[in-house]
């Protein structure tokens, strides 16, 4: 099936087509059913857009039913328009000074076992690491009470202390993906769109030897709580604006990316995820664009990180010994957020947007000795 499927992955081509191919596949273990289409015109959204109406109407039509679907949204295309008028408006306009900042630090190079002038997706290969069921389970439910946080704020403040611990460096840029369907185009619903909204913006971690892992966990929170939009506006500014973010642009050499729990989204009484390999998704002929390229998920009850990088350019032993370290940063978060008994608060819980961590503190142990 995998030779078969790298052979349809091959076949699509965005000029002249096809842009989609669905093969079903009857093995002797039952049958598989493989979907492949180009990345521009489908993103982790649609995916589980398009998974879903595909199993409604499934379910239907097993049952004798009329084939009926929810009611459609706006177009890409319209969706493609507005961000066009949005790209010309002043709130986009506002967000240049942030994105400014961020671009204006500078770039901390990773080390690297070898100099390489090109990284191909020929040479990519990838590292593992897992956590237990439990330590998963904890991971996606109550770490979360004592800071409030969300699941990038973990990993986000884990790879910030693992490349601290590293490199010896204080700051990281760290490429972020977010799903690009923001709320920020009045009266343009695209919940049910299928498209590559995708957005893509930088973020920098920072990280200090003897910070503690209750510091690191409140600053990484809130620098993400500070991004706009979910970081929609920075691509915009970027591509479709006279008046870029800066005058220059940061490549970050990490990228990380959460996809969620994707086999609980496409596990029913009919269907489960595939066993067997779905190909390759790039061409070997294309870049690499990262040193490291992390992508996480959560399968079967667990949560896999994993670690794709150019084998020209690190041996398998850095790689694992740097996995190992992210994955001891996160178990010491986990450890750190479940001895917690009392909640802590941060200004983005108060939509203090111009409130830092040291001004806060400081009105609450003002607080404290009034009432006491």
């Amino acid at each position: 099936i995998s030779t078969f499927a790298n052979e349809y992955q091959r076949q699509l081509n965005l000029e002249t087509g096809p842009l989609m191919k669905v093969i079903c596949f009857h093995a002797e273990d039952g049958d598989h059913l493989l979907i492949v289409t180009h990345h521009l015109v489908i993103d982790g959204v649609s995916c589980r857009i398009l998974l879903e109406d595909f199993m409604s109407l499934y379910q239907q039509a097993s049952q004798g039913q009329a084939l009926v679907l929810p009611l459609k949204t706006h177009s890409f295309k319209e969706w493609a328009e507005a961000i066009e008028r949005y790209a010309q408006s002043q709130p986009l306009k506002s967000q240049r000074e942030y994105w400014a900042e961020i671009e204006s630090k500078p770039l901390t190079a990773l080390p690297v076992d070898h100099e390489v002038t090109k990284r191909r997706v020929a040479e990519t290969k990838s590292v593992q690491m897992q956590l237990t069921e439990t330590e998963t389970e904890h991971l996606l439910t109550d770490i979360h009470l004592p800071y409030t946080t969300e699941m990038n704020d973990i990993l986000l403040c884990a790879l910030g202390l693992a490349v601290q611990e590293w490199t010896g460096e204080s700051h990281v840029h760290v490429q972020l993906e977010g799903h690009g369907r923001e709320d920020i185009l009045s009266g343009l619903d695209v919940s049910r769109t299928i498209g590559w909204f995708t957005s893509m913006y930088p973020v920098v971690l920072e990280a200090k030897p003897d910070q503690t892992i209750a510091e690191a966990i409140k600053e990484t929170k809130e620098m993400l709580r500070r991004v706009p939009n979910k970081g929609i506006g920075y691509g915009i500014l970027k591509y479709m604006t006279a008046t870029e973010p800066s005058g220059h642009h940061v490549h970050p050499e990490i990228s990380l990316n959460y996809l969620g729990q994707i086999d609980q989204e496409v596990t029913t009484e009919l269907f489960g995820p595939s066993i067997h390999d779905m190909g390759r998704q790039a061409s070997p002929d294309s870049e690499a664009v990262y040193k490291l390229n992390l992508s996480g998920l959560v399968q079967h009850n667990r949560f896999i990180l994993s670690c794709s990088y150019c084998a020209s350019e690190y041996e398998e032993q850095t790689i694992q010994q740097f996995m190992a370290l992210l994955k001891e940063k996160i178990q010491s978060i986990i450890t750190h957020c479940l001895a917690q008994h009392e909640r802590e608060f941060t200004p983005s819980d108060f939509s203090a947007a111009d409130l830092e961590m040291d001004e806060m503190d400081d009105i609450f142990d003002m607080l404290e000795e009034k009432l006491t």
